[in-house]
């Protein structure tokens, strides 16, 4: 019993964390520019600082994205 919950829970939170992953390239290529203009010229150190927090944070900055909200 204890194993099956835990296997749902892993695949759950690896589901989560593979959207995150696919939603990362099309967000540093578009979807970031709407909600800071700032990032124009940043450098690949800064796309691949910010990389686990958009893993981490997708829905958030989604629905910014959709709305085109600055942040």
């Amino acid at each position: 019993m204890i194993d099956t919950v835990a296997t749902i829970l892993l695949l759950l939170v690896g589901g989560y964390i593979l959207i995150g992953i696919i939603f990362y390239f099309p967000f540093i290529r578009k979807g970031i520019h709407k909600i800071d203009g700032g990032v124009k010229g940043a450098s690949t150190f800064m796309k691949v600082l910010i990389f686990p927090g958009t893993i981490a944070l997708w829905p958030i900055l989604l629905k910014k994205v959709k709305k085109g909200e600055p942040s």
